[in-house]
């Protein structure tokens, strides 16, 4: 690969990382709310605009997680694959490819 098309891919993988970042965030307060609303109330639950009963918003509340852990896991290869392409570059680096590592660093 060239040394360009590394680079290029080192910016979509930091653009699709700062994407998931915002929806793992999003996921991960629906979690929180689905998990207090459940231990909150006894018997039945109305979560998300549904009543159930308190197993199966727990239940809700566990696939809510099991997605959480599921995007952390392809952050985390995101990461790995990253730190490969930055290790290809090597050499003298380019402001904009330190400007751009320095971010993809941040997520």
């Amino acid at each position: 690969m060239k040394r360009q098309d590394i680079f290029q891919q080192l910016i979509k993988l930091k653009n699709r990382m700062q994407g998931l970042v915002r929806v793992q965030l999003v996921i991960d307060v629906v979690m929180i709310y689905a998990f207090i609303t459940t231990m909150l109330n006894s018997d039945t639950v109305n979560l998300f605009g549904k009543i159930m009963s308190q197993d199966n918003a727990m239940v809700v509340t566990f696939l809510i997680a099991i997605v959480d852990l599921c995007f952390t896991q392809i952050r985390k290869n995101y990461r790995k694959v990253g730190r490969t392409l930055i290790g290809h570059l090597g050499g003298q680096l380019s402001e904009d490819e330190i400007l751009v590592i320095r971010q993809f660093e941040r997520y």
